[in-house]
């Protein structure tokens, strides 16, 4: 069986700099670890088309590449814009200071984005969104838990650290339920 007292530094993607971001969670062990439950959840498995966006929501975008991404300078600032399309409408997809997107999209190509959208004088703007290539579901496509976090742990370090431990664990806990609510 598991020893879930093991320390959190033997866990798959937790190095030196990670154990102590994770201790001031207050996550020492395995059992923290995967006792350490999200404050909450994103529904990330409907999409909608561009032209049922309603300003303010949050929601997933199925959607082509129109063109490449293009830089605008603004006041010390770069923003990165992906024009996407879909059967319904047309929409901007919008990032500050992420110039590494220039080469994540491919135009033609279907991905699904997941983010805020700004709705004015229809003109669909989704703001700082994630997203997945078609077929992949890493950031989009399934129900996404959202943990308390500290400075400099983000969501997709943790979830990945959460599924290591999980895999980890899978198969190997001991069955702590009597006989008879098991039948």
């Amino acid at each position: 069986m598991i020893d879930l007292e093991k320390d959190v530094k033997y866990i798959k993607g937790v190095g030196p700099n990670r154990v102590k971001l994770l201790n001031k969670l207050g996550i020492f062990t395995l059992k923290d670890l995967i006792t350490y439950y999200p404050r909450t959840y994103e529904d990330r498995s409907k999409p909608k088309n561009i032209a049922e966006c309603i300003d303010g929501e949050e929601v997933l975008i199925e959607a082509y590449a129109s063109g490449r991404v293009s830089d605008v300078r603004l006041r010390g600032k770069t923003m990165q814009k992906l024009v996407i399309r879909d059967e319904t409408g047309v929409a901007t997809a919008v990032w500050f200071n992420q110039s590494y997107l220039k080469n994540k999209f491919e135009q033609g190509k279907k991905y699904t984005f997941y983010g805020k959208v700004n709705n004015t004088f229809g003109r669909i703007t989704i703001n700082s969104p994630v997203f997945d290539e078609e077929g992949k579901t890493s950031n989009t496509g399934k129900i996404i838990p959202i943990y308390p976090l500290t400075f400099s742990l983000s969501q997709n370090t943790i979830r990945r650290i959460m599924e290591n431990a999980i895999k980890e664990i899978e198969g190997n806990l001991e069955e702590t339920l009597p006989e008879y609510i098991l039948k």
